[in-house]
């Protein structure tokens, strides 16, 4: 089992070195492989990036971890947007994904937001879909990474006690 904590400042190189795995070796869908398009999705996910992300007003980051090792981290805005949710290649599929997810959705609801929303990567559509957010038009025909155009999700949040 493991257990998901807020996450502080100094998780930032293990979470920047696992946000690079899950990356390059869970989203080959996404990427391809291709090196330019790898470049620009990993551009501003640096430790020094990171570090600001777990520590600005307004940011919510969560890790998931088992024995003192991270498997798997998350991050949302105040305004209900899921920024990151990404996960060792090795905990692809041992539920860290869903916990983290719910835990960002209890603090959206905690934030008085009814919606949760996000842009997902091709790879974590099925995910996505599978937890009940639906798919959202969009504008966006490239992201500017050489990816595919990006896919957004939405949720209308019930309280716990509708659940």
């Amino acid at each position: 089992m493991f257990a998901i904590r807020p996450a502080r400042k100094e998780d930032a190189p293990e979470a920047c070195a696992l946000i690079h795995r899950s990356i390059k070796e869970l989203c080959a869908e996404d990427h391809d492989g291709d090196p330019i398009a790898l470049t620009g999705w990993l551009a501003n996910k640096t430790v020094r990036n990171i570090e600001v992300w777990f520590s600005q007003l307004g940011l919510y980051s969560f890790i998931a971890e088992r024995d003192g090792q991270m498997m798997g981290l998350g991050t949302l805005s105040g305004g209900g947007e899921i920024m990151l949710l990404y996960v060792l290649p090795e905990a692809r599929f041992q539920g860290v994904s869903t916990a983290l997810l719910a835990r960002m959705e209890e603090q959206t609801r905690a934030l008085h937001r009814e919606i949760c929303s996000l842009t997902s990567s091709l790879t974590a559509r099925r995910f996505f879909l599978s937890r009940g957010y639906e798919l959202m038009p969009s504008e966006d025909e490239d992201d500017g990474l050489g990816l595919d155009a990006p896919v957004n999700f939405s949720k209308i949040l019930t309280s716990p006690s509708q659940t």
